[in-house]
């Protein structure tokens, strides 16, 4: 039945009929997971980009870009290796947080919608399947 039937029906609408509404908790348990790696990998993406550089031109990184001192090409390197550097750590970083997240609730982090296709919604089925299975083996051995 399409959303707009149910509400002439006078029927309550959800967001996915196939996703839970998740609580208020869980949505203030991803924020602060995603939020807090977020800033580990801004923390440590410039350290990561630092010794890159120098493993690669074996000289100190040019922190003060704007320096007439610093080549121009040395600046635009590395601002482009820094800059790249710093998004590839954090879609990393994020991208291990949403997995643990699917793995340990068996569903997406609250405010991800899933991906067309059938890669991940296989992968969340799995988490699920896991999920359910690790909850029954708990309440098993409680007994």
């Amino acid at each position: 039945m399409s959303k707009r039937r149910q509400r002439a029906k006078g029927g309550s609408v959800t967001a996915s009929s196939s996703t839970p509404k998740q609580s208020r908790s869980s949505k203030t348990a991803w924020k602060l997971m995603d939020r807090s790696t977020s800033l580990a990998a801004t923390a440590a993406a410039p350290l990561l980009a630092g010794g890159a550089w120098r493993l690669v031109t074996g000289r100190k990184p040019p922190t003060a870009s704007d320096n007439p001192e610093v080549e121009l090409r040395e600046a635009i390197g590395w601002a482009i290796v820094g800059g790249a550097l710093v998004q590839v750590v954090k879609v990393g970083v994020r991208r291990q947080t949403a997995q643990y997240w699917v793995r340990s609730t068996g569903q997406l982090p609250p405010g991800m919608k899933g991906v067309k296709g059938e890669v991940m919604a296989r992968e969340v089925a799995e988490a699920k399947a896991e999920h359910t299975a690790a909850t029954r083996k708990k309440k098993r051995t409680k007994r």
